[in-house]
């Protein structure tokens, strides 16, 4: 009972010893999910993507950025992105005068991304606009059903991309 109360400067030192470990321990461990966490971040797609100037995208028109996996279609005074991702299984679609084209598997799709023929079965998914300053940028994580249309004159200028409108 006294050796409770008082557990001697042996038992002390083993309890502080066995605390500092089990705190050092959880220390580095939370550490290595926190520094996975951050690195998850930077290889996600899902993000705010540059593509063009807003002068470039000036005729009524499908433009392709492939190296984005997107096309930003141009209709009068709007303009929305889509996915150049074929739903059927994930090839770069080319893009031509009548829509867009697999060609892995030869799905077609409208100019509007909707299925033609297959073998895809799913649309094109649409990704949000946002015009920063005079450039064009596409949020490339986020997949629509349906377009998200930006009014070029109505579209208030945001400073930075993220920022909410």
């Amino acid at each position: 009972m006294n050796e409770l109360r008082n557990p001697g400067r042996r038992a002390w030192l083993r309890r502080g010893l066995l605390y500092t470990l089990l705190g050092s321990t959880f220390a580095a461990f939370a550490g290595i999910l926190a520094d996975v966490w951050r690195a998850a971040g930077r290889f996600s797609s899902a993000r705010w993507t540059e593509v063009a100037p807003l002068a470039a995208l000036s005729a009524e028109k499908t433009f392709p950025f492939p190296e984005r996996q997107v096309a930003v279609i141009r209709d009068g005074d709007r303009l929305a992105g889509i996915s150049l991702r074929c739903t059927h299984l994930g090839c770069l679609v080319n893009t031509m005068d009548q829509g867009f084209f697999c060609p892995c598997h030869g799905s077609e799709f409208g100019p509007r991304g909707e299925v033609f023929s297959g073998p895809a079965k799913v649309d094109l998914p649409w990704h949000a606009v946002r015009l920063v300053g005079d450039r064009v940028w596409i949020h490339t994580g986020e997949k629509r059903a349906e377009p998200m249309w930006v009014e070029l004159e109505k579209q208030p200028r945001v400073v930075s991309p993220g920022s909410k409108v």
